[in-house]
């Protein structure tokens, strides 16, 4: 007697052969953006990057310097304020010195007696009237007289402050008729006749940067662009940051730029 399968039961039992007849279809792969967002930029080219790039730039002065007290004594001229300009040779401060000043005239009137005295010597001896030890006595005072007129004149000197290059006070620590001691800070001073253009680059742009290569300078400050050239290049690129210092100079003098100003400057074309 053949016994017969349900139809829900043949299904099941043919179910493995029809799934070894079937050919596997690969799934299709996962987009990685969402429909409808943009495609993503292709990676830059040496042309994109001829472009031109931006970086950082500060404005500073090639030259600086904070003035100290030479000596100890009271201020008797200070007749700069801050922001004030001065030329070279100026005097920037100017100590009370009477003590100092009468010591220096004390030292040239005993460098005369001494050297008017070892002229007599020389006549003598020129004559045949002369003494050994004494044209030797009067050459040591003479050489002795001279140095103490030559400490003596050197602290004279130290009692005015010249200023040693043309520019401009940027701060000023103390005030006229002050008694300052040696080292004292006074004053602080900078060259803003030409300013120099300081920027940090990444190393591998050395290949595009020559002293003469032209750029541009967009100053937040001012809201103002300004032609510049570079100048010089550092000698050593830091390692770990991969950058190197970059200076420039402005094509034409401006006058409303002042050290410290920030901006960017834009290579390239």
């Amino acid at each position: 007697m053949r016994s017969f399968l349900s139809a829900p039961a043949l299904l099941l039992a043919l179910a493995p052969c029809m799934a070894l007849g079937q050919t596997a279809q690969p799934s299709p792969a996962p987009s990685s953006s969402p429909a409808g967002a943009p495609a993503e930029p292709a990676p830059a080219t040496e042309a994109d990057s001829a472009a031109g790039h931006a970086t950082s730039v500060q404005v500073t002065a090639p030259m600086s310097a904070q003035i100290s007290a030479s000596m100890s004594g009271q201020l008797e001229k200070f007749p700069f304020r801050d922001g004030d300009h001065f030329h070279k040779g100026d005097v920037l401060a100017e100590f009370r010195c009477g003590q100092q000043k009468a010591t220096l005239a004390h030292a040239r009137a005993e460098y005369i007696k001494r050297r008017g005295l070892l002229d007599v010597q020389n006549k003598m001896k020129a004559l045949g009237q002369w003494s050994v030890s004494d044209l030797q006595s009067a050459a040591a005072d003479e050489r002795a007289a001279n140095a103490d007129l030559e400490m003596a004149t050197a602290v004279v000197a130290q009692c005015t402050v010249e200023a040693p290059f043309d520019g401009r006070v940027s701060n000023t620590m103390v005030h006229n008729y002050q008694y300052l001691s040696p080292g004292t800070p006074m004053l602080e001073i900078l060259d803003d006749t030409s300013l120099e253009l300081s920027m940090i680059v990444p190393s591998m742009e050395l290949r595009n940067l020559a002293p003469g290569t032209p750029f541009r300078i967009h100053i937040l400050e001012t809201d103002a662009t300004y032609p510049a050239t570079i100048t010089r290049i550092s000698g050593k690129v830091d390692p770990v940051s991969k950058t190197i210092k970059v200076y420039g100079k402005l094509v034409r003098p401006a006058p409303d730029l002042l050290p410290g100003m920030t901006g960017e400057a834009q290579f390239g074309k």
